[in-house]
């Protein structure tokens, strides 16, 4: 699947509020509704590398990381997926 399709397909995901797409180092790729600024496309690269050092020091035998999901109480959760050297990140709206 082309990053393009992958990224129409998480902008279509039920409650999708807004979607990113980034490239490891952070630069924005694409982005639309309430995912757009610059600093969340570093944040979401940098937090993806994060994850990857933790999971590599607690979980040494997991070869990838599929999926980190962050919630807020204010009922909005980021989902951010690595794919093909890029992080597609989703903000989604909890009913």
């Amino acid at each position: 699947m082309d990053l393009k399709k992958t990224f129409d397909n998480i902008c279509a995901l039920p409650d999708s509020i807004g979607a990113i797409m980034v490239t490891d180092a952070g630069d924005i790729v694409r982005a639309s509704g309430d995912l757009r600024e610059a600093h969340e496309g570093r944040h979401l690269a940098y937090l993806m590398k994060d994850v990857a050092q933790l999971v590599s020091i607690v979980m040494p035998e997991a070869k990838t990381i599929t999926r980190v999901t962050i919630s807020r109480q204010s009922g909005v959760s980021i989902v951010a997926t690595p794919h093909m050297s890029h992080v597609f990140g989703v903000k989604l709206a909890q009913r």
